[in-house]
């Protein structure tokens, strides 16, 4: 099953530790929907990344059918200093997510836009001239379904936003435990967010995958307390695919089948 192949009805709630919860059905326009810009910030966001992770040959995988807007996966490859690939969509901030009205009106203009990124370990099997090979493909899956899925359903992802792959946690690939993200960053720091020469912020947000119990229990405990615990236990940003589970004994289910 794909990265969230189940959403049961949308309906909202509030987690015990204070996060909203939105179920989404599938969206019910079924006709594609052509880009009407493409690439509205992709030249200020590869300089970004071309600064922070300068001397690197880089590929685009081009995206050849798109829907609302048009994802990009750009790919740095690793060097002799930082042996880990760097990839980050461009097209999510083609268009604005949709902030919902809890929001505090001089919050949503800063939280409007963003791209999403990750980073893999240098033996990651990426080619320069050739698609990666299925078993190696579902990183770059992900950030393309998180870089359309606010648009899709009218919503918004930020700092802290949680995702589970369909109500049972579903791996995201065969390959690997994890049964959802996490998304960290879109602060103020060089990888937080851009200022694009039109004045609106772009933030950056980093796409962790995560386990249904380390998901489970920031619902129970927050973010702030799960960056504790990915802090404690001295989490690699660059995605090992088989971690330990940092909250294997959190056992509390707390996000049950929605209501009508």
């Amino acid at each position: 099953m794909g990265l969230l192949d189940k959403f049961f009805g949308k309906k909202k709630g509030v987690t015990p530790g204070g996060s909203p919860i939105y179920r989404y059905d599938s969206p019910k326009n079924e006709e594609r929907q052509i880009p009407e810009n493409a690439g509205v910030y992709a030249e200020e966001i590869e300089k970004r990344f071309e600064e922070l992770f300068p001397g690197r040959e880089s590929r685009v995988l081009h995206e050849i059918i798109s829907d609302i807007v048009h994802i990009d996966v750009h790919v740095m490859w690793p060097t002799e200093e930082q042996k880990f690939f760097v990839l980050y969509t461009t097209g999510m901030s083609d268009l604005p997510m949709t902030i919902p009205e809890e929001v505090k009106p001089e919050h949503r203009e800063a939280l409007a836009l963003g791209e999403v990124f990750l980073f893999l370990p240098g033996d990651w099997p990426i080619r320069p001239d050739e698609m990666p090979p299925e078993e190696a493909y579902w990183p770059i899956r992900t950030l393309k379904f998180m870089a359309r899925f606010p648009h899709l359903y009218h919503t918004w992802l930020g700092w802290g936003h949680t995702m589970p792959n369909g109500p049972e946690y579903t791996p995201l690939d065969d390959s690997v435990g994890f049964g959802g993200v996490v998304l960290i960053g879109g602060g103020d720091g060089p990888l937080g967010s851009i200022a694009a020469g039109d004045g609106r912020r772009i933030n950056l947000y980093n796409v962790i995958p995560a386990y249904k119990e380390e998901i489970e229990y920031k619902l129970k405990y927050g973010m702030e307390a799960l960056d504790k615990v990915f802090e404690e236990k001295a989490m690699n940003p660059v995605i090992d695919p088989h971690r330990p589970n940092f909250c294997a004994d959190f056992k509390e289910v707390l996000d049950g089948p929605s209501e009508d």
